[in-house]
């Protein structure tokens, strides 16, 4: 709605739109200050059209824009000097704004009544308005861009104030307190009166150089809103400063395109501050036109008590004619001077505009007092508020541990009893009734045959290998040392049923402590017993198994390795798939090894062939860590 209003208002020849879409625009109640003022803004200058849509917004019951085109009117007119007129539409404005409780257009009416009161040197209402709107503005909560410029504006205008009673500290501190607002918002013709403001500090100061500064900042952002009135001022500013440092001719460049400038923008104000200053750069100049000059700014003054004028103009007309020895008349605009200035300045002033301040403070104080109360209260609300929040979040974390923890639990439980399953098959391989079978007949043999070093000896390594197959039943682990003598047990026992024909060894590497090296029980005996019985068992001419102990860069390498006719002979010759037992052995210590150094091992199983392509053995290469 917002952006066709705009569109169709500036598509309109003339910047008036039709009646149809006047009534439309004016009709729209949900529009607030920042929507009309940017619709508007065209027209400000234009009373006419201003009139006719403060009728429509009459007829329309839309007091929001009623207030509005109220203020416009009453800008309109205190910019022509008719500060009467502008009061009572300001006025005006405010009434409806409180009575409608509006707070945006409230704060802008006591703003503008302010600047009205100010404009005229009537320092106590001025102050009074902009207070009020202050500390309504600092009120709402959530400001927005409208609310903060108003703050802005009341900041910038009790500045004024305290400039004018040379009260420079107070003066500075709001200044800059409206520059920051003007900054945040990024408002160019805030920033430019504020600079333009703090100039006139440093120039009271004596500060030249540093006022100089802040007024040649004014005029750019000036120059770039293309603000005749700001541009007009700033000159008036700047060619002040060069007349206070002699640089007259610096100052004729600024100063003297100032009264043709101000006469077309009609604003009797800065029309009579134009005739002084070049009254005055006339009067360094030593010209005879300088009296009338400063006369005419002295008329324009007086007429609409513009009393800090009448006191420049005074004051300047106080030198100019001792400068020409006619004390009588050199007198006369002194006590003028001095009367005018001590009226600005009187104690009574001083003390209305202290008990203003303090009163300001004293509201304000309060207002944070309230402020830190409902802030507390709020405070109380969120802390019981957290604590549910707390302990709700509490109670679901509680709950989700329990969770997690039975369901880790159960996972854990899962595992734990795949890893019995394991064993238990593993421990089945291991207790092999023909192996027991077998190893029982040879040392049987060893017993008939009346040699008994022999049968002890054999009995011995048996009762070895069935004791640690028991123990291995309720331990998981192992250290090498202890499986490579198992391993080395299991071996003499099969060689002894082969009648000794298997050659086998076991290498370890001295550098390694076989003792501090962890492995899974009988890990090694599947690996071995697979080399017996489906290479060498079947091998008619010499066998030989190798075990070799060694350090692969930061791993244990365990490589088992024989001469026997290979896996695939084996299957071949075993057409009742003998393999099952191996596949399943290896298949059992597989998941083992998975499950005890997770991915931190590797397994590789290779069969050996010569340059004909046949089967020689078989490599098992074990990588572990240490």
């Amino acid at each position: 709605m917002r952006a066709l209003a705009i569109t169709i208002f500036f598509l309109i020849p003339a910047c008036l739109p039709s009646q149809q879409n006047i009534v439309n625009i004016t009709a729209n109640l949900k529009a607030d200050n920042a929507f009309l003022d940017s619709t508007y803004q065209k027209i400000s200058g234009d009373t006419i059209s201003l009139q006719r849509f403060l009728s429509l917004s009459q007829k329309n019951k839309n007091k929001t824009a009623e207030s509005f085109f109220l203020n416009k009117l009453g800008v309109f007119y205190r910019n022509k000097s008719n500060y009467s007129r502008a009061f009572d539409l300001h006025q005006k404005a405010l009434e409806i704004a409180e009575d409608t409780k509006n707070v945006e257009q409230t704060i802008i009416s006591q703003n503008l009544l302010g600047v009205v009161f100010r404009r005229r040197d009537d320092i106590i209402p001025a102050i009074k308005y902009h207070q009020k709107a202050l500390e309504l503005a600092e009120s709402v909560k959530h400001p927005n861009e409208t609310i903060l410029r108003n703050i802005a504006i009341s900041c910038n205008s009790l500045g004024n104030v305290y400039l004018t009673m040379n009260q420079l500290d107070d003066a500075l501190e709001y200044f800059r307190r409206s520059l920051g607002i003007e900054e945040k918002i990024n408002n160019q013709l805030g920033l430019a009166i504020n600079h333009q403001n703090i100039g006139g500090i440093f120039e009271k100061k004596n500060d030249l150089e540093t006022a100089l500064k802040n007024y040649r900042k004014s005029l750019f952002y000036n120059k770039r809103i293309h603000s005749k009135l700001g541009e007009l001022i700033c000159n008036n500013s700047i060619g002040g400063i060069y007349l206070k440092q002699g640089r007259l001719a610096e100052a004729e460049k600024y100063i003297l395109p100032t009264i043709k400038e101000s006469e077309e923008i009609q604003d009797d104000f800065y029309t009579a501050l134009s005739y002084i200053n070049t009254g005055w750069l006339f009067m360094l100049q030593n010209k005879s036109k300088a009296k009338s000059t400063i006369l005419k700014g002295l008329k324009i003054s007086k007429k609409n008590n513009f009393t800090s004028s009448t006191i420049d103009a005074c004051e300047l007309l106080s030198k100019l004619y001792q400068k020409e020895n006619k004390v009588d008349s050199a007198l006369i605009f002194y006590k003028i001077f001095a009367t005018e200035k001590e009226k600005l300045n009187s104690e009574n002033t001083f003390k209305s505009i202290n008990e203003l301040k303090n009163k300001y403070i004293l509201e304000k104080r309060k207002n944070e007092i309230n402020e830190l109360r409902e802030a507390k209260e709020e405070m109380m609300i969120k802390m019981n508020s957290t604590k549910l929040i707390f302990y709700v979040s509490l109670i679901v974390i509680i709950m989700g541990i329990i969770f997690y923890y039975f369901m880790s639990r159960q996972k854990q439980l899962r595992q734990e009893r795949k890893m019995l399953l394991m064993e238990q098959d593993l421990i089945r391989l291991q207790m092999n009734p023909h192996f027991i079978f077998n190893a029982l007949n040879s040392i049987k043999s060893y017993i008939v045959k009346n040699d008994t070093e022999n049968s002890v000896y054999y009995l011995n390594k048996f009762a070895k290998i069935f004791r640690n197959v028991l123990t291995g039943i309720q331990q998981k682990e192992t250290t090498l040392k202890k499986e490579l003598e198992n391993v080395e047990n299991y071996l003499s026992i099969e060689n002894m049923r082969f009648g000794g024909t298997i050659d086998y060894t076991i290498e370890i590497d001295e550098s390694i402590n076989t003792e501090a090296v962890k492995v899974p029980a009988f890990l090694l005996q599947v690996f071995v017993e697979n080399a017996i019985w489906h290479g060498l068992a079947i091998k008619k001419d010499e066998k030989k198994l190798n075990i070799k102990i060694s350090r692969s860069n930061s791993k244990i390498s365990i490589e088992i390795q024989d001469n026997g006719i290979g896996r695939k002979k084996s299957e071949e010759i075993n057409n009742t798939n003998p393999s099952r037992k191996e596949s399943q052995g290896i298949l059992i210590s597989e998941r083992r090894l998975e499950s005890f150094y997770a991915k931190e091992y590797s397994l590789k199983i290779l069969d050996l062939v010569d340059d004909q392509n046949r089967a020689t053995g078989t490599f098992v290469q074990l990588k572990i860590p240490q």
